[in-house]
């Protein structure tokens, strides 16, 4: 795996720029506008050196893949061939929700529905069909909170590097699903290498829609291993933490939560004069003490409640540090 970790990083740190030089030529930059965090056009379209390694390294171990994981990467990478398309030409809101819902029901399909396990060994007794649809709703919800979040230099990159971390681990080491997570991790550095502030591309929905989907059906398959959803969250609290918390602030502010905007905390904390740098100085300190908390403290249900505890604090502790930066005077970033 250190091999292909190394290589699944050269091929994406490479590709990310020739997708960045291929952006610039046909003009395919992000504008600035009432909703960005930046203020000069750049490229966009870096998720695809991650889509573009991850699959590549899948290809060549796939005779040795389980089934399942065959169509984890499938709707992968269905889905990432949406969101290129929508970084090329925008696609509707109503085509891209219907296009998610289908591929997570055929995932499911697929692999079968696993229980709902509250913990290891804990599984909560519910109908088989409301189950499935819990996990839909499951695999849609972060696949979109893992686009909303992607705004901000190196934000997306270092949560999937610290996610892809701990996975690797929670999802039992050496397994067909830990491996996964190892390469998506690499590629998903060699795009980081490019993002870190100030970012030279932008990942894109091609690339946020591919590692959300991802991290989402990794949970799926981890539940059929024994390994709870709420485990495999975990790594994932700064973004699902953000995320719900403003789109729950959003909608009983009775505003339009699939609109675009920029209340996320992170985009509250950048308008309040901060640099991108700052904030992500900060955003890291979560990711890395939620993975951290993942690897650490899942062992058992204590440990679990733990773990989310952590991550929690993280949550009130950069909603009152945002709170706090608003309410005194903007400065320069």
């Amino acid at each position: 795996m250190t091999g292909a970790a190394i290589a699944c990083f050269l091929a994406s740190l490479v590709l990310c720029e020739v997708v960045r030089r291929f952006a610039l030529r046909r003009a395919l930059l992000d504008a600035p506008n009432e909703r960005s965090l930046h203020t000069l056009p750049t490229p966009r379209l870096g998720g695809v050196g991650v889509v573009v390694a991850t699959l590549a390294a899948c290809g060549v171990g796939w005779r040795l893949a389980p089934p399942a994981l065959h169509a984890l990467v499938g709707v992968c990478a269905a889905i990432a061939l949406v969101g290129l398309r929508d970084d090329v030409r925008p696609v509707s809101a109503a085509v891209r929700i219907s296009v998610q819902l289908a591929l997570a029901v055929t995932f499911l399909w697929v692999v079968g529905t696993p229980p709902l396990l509250v913990a290891r060994e804990l599984p909560l007794p519910l109908p088989s069909v409301l189950v499935g649809a819990l996990l839909v709703v499951w695999i849609v919800g972060v696949l979109n909170i893992y686009n909303f979040m992607d705004g901000m230099d190196g934000l997306a990159g270092f949560q999937t590097l610290t996610a892809c971390a701990a996975l690797a681990l929670v999802l039992g080491a050496g397994s067909a699903l830990s491996a996964f997570a190892i390469v998506l991790g690499s590629s998903a550095l060699g795009f980081f290498a490019h993002n870190f502030p100030p970012a030279r591309i932008f990942m894109g929905d091609a690339g946020s829609t591919f590692i959300g989907m991802a991290f989402a059906t990794l949970a799926v398959l981890g539940s059929h291993g024994g390994v709870p959803i709420t485990e495999s969250a975990l790594p994932l609290a700064p973004f699902l933490l953000d995320g719900t918390f403003t789109i729950v602030r959003r909608a009983l502010r009775r505003e339009r939560i699939w609109q675009a905007h920029r209340t996320h905390l992170y985009q509250r904390a950048a308008q309040a004069g901060l640099s991108h740098r700052e904030v992500l100085l900060v955003y890291m300190a979560w990711m890395a003490s939620s993975a951290g908390a993942a690897v650490l403290t899942t062992s058992s249900a204590r440990g679990l409640i733990a773990g989310w505890l952590v991550a929690v604090l993280g949550l009130v502790v950069v909603w009152r540090w945002v709170v706090r930066l608003e309410s005194e005077p903007p400065r320069l970033a």
